[in-house]
C-alpha cells in the first residue's frame, strides 16, 4: 500500500513537473516567432525614439534658461538668427 501511493505521488509529480515544462517551452516559442520579436523591437524602438526626443527638448530647455541666465549676469545680447 505505501509503495502504491509513493508510486501515485512521483507519477503526479512527474506529470505536473512535465506540464509546467511543456508550457514554459511553448511560451518561449511564442515570444521567439519572428512576428512576436519583430512587434517587441518596433515597441522597443518607438520607446527608445520617444525617450530621445524628450532628452533632446530637456537639454534645449535647460540650454535656453542658462543661456538667459548668464546673459542677464552679463548684460550680453542675443545674437540674431540665433534658436
Amino acid at each position: 500500500m505505501k509503495r502504491l501511493f509513493f508510486a501515485l505521488v512521483g507519477v503526479g509529480a512527474g506529470v505536473a513537473l512535465g506540464v509546467s515544462a511543456v508550457r514554459k517551452v511553448e511560451a518561449a516559442q511564442r515570444r521567439l516567432r519572428p512576428d512576436a520579436l519583430a512587434s517587441t523591437a518596433a515597441a522597443r524602438a518607438g520607446t527608445l525614439r520617444a525617450r530621445i526626443a524628450l532628452a533632446l527638448e530637456q537639454g534645449r530647455a535647460a540650454a535656453d534658461a542658462k543661456e538667459s541666465e548668464l546673459r542677464a549676469v552679463y548684460r550680453a545680447h542675443p545674437v540674431p538668427g540665433r534658436r
